[in-house]
């Protein structure tokens, strides 16, 4: 029989400090700018093709 060796999400955001908030507010930073940049993208193609 083996025995799982893992970590739970508690104890690595307890043990290694990890900023939790922060991570996601950079994550959300990041799908905002992706999400302006492809919407800038589509309009200049749109104003182009008119």
């Amino acid at each position: 029989m083996t025995k799982k060796s893992g970590v739970s999400l508690s104890d690595f955001i307890n043990n290694d400090r990890f900023e939790l908030n922060s991570y996601l507010t950079y994550l959300f930073n990041q799908f905002q700018h992706n999400t302006s940049a492809q919407s800038e993208k589509e309009l200049t193609k749109q104003s182009i093709q008119y």
